[in-house]
C-alpha cells in the first residue's frame, strides 16, 4: 500500500461542513462551500499525518469533543462572513 501525506483537518472540515451547511442560513453553492471551508481551514491548525487510505478514517476518530467544537465554531463564523460577502452575485 502506498503511503500518503494528508491534512486531516481538510477532511474533517469538509465532512463537518456537509453536516452543518443545511442548518446554516447561507448559500450552499459550490463557490460558497469552498469559501467557507477555506476560511475555516485558514483559522484552524493543520493536522498532517502519513497514512494509507484504510487508516484515514480511524485517525479521524481520535479527536476530542473540544476539537470538534473548535471546528464547528470556525465553520459557523466562516458561514457568517461568506453570507455577508459572497463572491458571487445574489442568486434569486
Amino acid at each position: 500500500m502506498e503511503l500518503v501525506l494528508r491534512n486531516l483537518m481538510e477532511d474533517i472540515v469538509i465532512h463537518r461542513l456537509g453536516e452543518l451547511l443545511p442548518k446554516l442560513d447561507c448559500c450552499q453553492c459550490n463557490q460558497c462551500r469552498l469559501d467557507i471551508a477555506s476560511y475555516a481551514l485558514n483559522r484552524l491548525p493543520a493536522k498532517y499525518v502519513v497514512t494509507t487510505q484504510g487508516e484515514l478514517l480511524s485517525k479521524l476518530d481520535t479527536f476530542s469533543t473540544q476539537f470538534e467544537a473548535s471546528v464547528t465554531t470556525q465553520i459557523t463564523q466562516a458561514s457568517i462572513q461568506i453570507k455577508n460577502s459572497p463572491r458571487h452575485k445574489n442568486i434569486d
